[in-house]
């Protein structure tokens, strides 16, 4: 009896959703709504020559005008993808297309394409208004039917994406998604129209849900109408606000006037050697930028001013209005993406980690998943020479990569040096600085009896070049290395 109520009482409540959403509707929103089914295998940092076991996931996608859109946590590092035909259960082989790892959007198709001929694109709406109701639509984990989660819009700003650590604008909602979700459509409950994709959801948070807003979603189609994905761009100024009196002063800002102070410029970003260090940033994109760094959104809002350049594709200009020395300047600024830090923020997904073998010791670039081996709690666990390198800027004093020794494969060319040389930056080797991967291959190049390799901490390892040639390849079959 119990449970043909609950049964009862979650058919009314659809029911209501569907004769707001138009019954017309429902068939082909239920038809268009994917399960998808996918093996990756991600590689495995400790040899970074190898992958680790098969992994399997689930997770949702829909229909679209260019093929199926979903989540790229869900493909990341995939080697077999299926889907399964909505009401039929049977399953198709499918294709990645295009992914977007910054702002967690991947395309895919079925590997024979008219397959979709049958089924009905879903067509997407704008921003959804603060407050309105929701709906997420798709396939929770270990279920075989959709399901329908109802909520209303709590929040709409630049937040991070689970998936990159990159901030880009996202809507928060009170709707569950759970994982299987991941990866299908967000409905206004109001229009019927698709106002996002489902993407995660806050774990120390009890309830709240993130998507993806279709304003991301059509800067993801136009990106990769070229089939290269350019990603989104960024301005590469670290600025201040400019809330205090007396620091608006001191730069020549008058009463009527607001922005942000730029205290560093990264290297080889959008604003390098256009912008400078103290000049104020007062407009962007014709907006004003308020002394919190935020800019006018909507009526009476307010958002973080690099709304006015996610939404911009890579290569367009971007028009700002700056205050350099009190004189009031207009500078249109073509748009690049960047790194912003030496340990970049988002990992380097389905890509092989790049990595230097010699003599038993790898040297390896340090990247997110280079750090994930310390496991979840990986910030408070990494060594602090690590640690020091999180924040510190892209191409500040050139270093453009940390390059540590990660491992050592026991051989009496390197004997001794298995334990104090790990996880600290190299400086130099054959005294060439270092600065990238690349520069240790060439350091090694260089023609010395002994090969001297120096870390931060002044630690120094010594190889014997000519054991080192006699052992080299008895070493990488002993261990397997690749």
């Amino acid at each position: 009896m119990k449970t043909n109520i609950i049964r009862t009482l979650s058919f009314v409540t659809l029911l209501v959703w569907f004769q707001t959403l138009h019954a017309a509707q429902l068939n082909d929103i239920s038809r268009s709504i994917f399960k998808l089914f996918v093996s990756s295998q991600a590689w495995n940092l400790a040899q970074p020559w190898t992958k680790q076991p098969m992994g399997r996931n689930t997770c949702s996608g829909f229909v679209i005008e260019q093929g199926i859109l979903t989540n790229a946590h869900c493909v990341t590092d995939a080697t077999y993808i299926q889907l399964e035909i909505p009401g039929a259960g049977n399953k198709v082989d499918a294709e990645l297309v295009a992914v977007n790892h910054q702002i967690d959007l991947a395309l895919i198709k079925p590997v024979e394409p008219d397959i979709l001929d049958d089924f009905t694109p879903i067509s997407f709406g704008g921003l959804p208004e603060f407050r309105e109701k929701v709906v997420t639509v798709g396939y929770p984990m270990g279920g075989r039917q959709v399901s329908y989660t109802e909520g209303v819009v709590s929040r709409i700003d630049i937040m991070a994406y689970a998936h990159s650590s990159l901030p880009s604008l996202m809507v928060q909602t009170d709707a569950a998604i759970n994982p299987g979700n991941s990866g299908g459509p967000v409905f206004s409950d109001r229009t019927g129209e698709c106002l996002g994709v489902a993407t995660q959801k806050q774990t120390s948070g009890e309830g709240l849900g993130y998507f993806i807003p279709t304003v991301m979603v059509r800067h993801f189609l136009k990106d990769i109408q070229d089939n290269h994905i350019e990603g989104i761009p960024s301005l590469g100024v670290y600025y201040q606000p400019m809330e205090n009196p007396a620091l608006r002063k001191a730069l020549k800002l008058k009463d009527d006037e607001s922005g942000v102070r730029a205290y560093k410029i990264a290297k080889e970003s959008s604003a390098d050697g256009l912008l400078e260090i103290d000049d104020i940033l007062m407009e962007i994109d014709g907006h004003n930028i308020f002394n919190d760094g935020r800019v006018p959104f909507r009526e009476n809002g307010k958002i973080g001013l690099s709304y006015y350049i996610s939404s911009r594709q890579v290569g367009e200009i971007l028009p700002v209005t700056i205050s350099r020395k009190g004189k009031r300047m207009n500078l249109d600024i073509p748009l690049k993406r960047h790194n912003t830090t030496v340990i970049p923020a988002m990992a380097k997904y389905d890509q092989p980690p790049r990595y230097y073998e010699i003599g038993g010791l790898v040297f390896q670039i340090v990247e997110p998943r280079y750090l994930w081996m310390w496991g979840n709690n990986w910030p408070k666990k990494i060594p602090i020479g690590l640690a020091s390198y999180l924040n510190t800027p892209y191409g500040e004093e050139g270093l453009k990569e940390l390059v540590v020794v990660s491992r050592v494969f026991n051989a009496s060319v390197n004997k001794g040096y298995d334990g104090g040389i790990l996880n600290t930056r190299v400086t130099k080797i054959n005294g060439k600085d270092i600065y990238q991967l690349d520069d240790i291959i060439e350091a090694f190049k260089i023609k010395k009896r002994f090969h001297k390799i120096e870390l931060e901490n002044g630690v120094e390892a010594v190889l014997d070049r000519k054991q080192l040639e006699l052992q080299e390849d008895s070493i990488r079959e002993r261990y397997n290395i690749r």
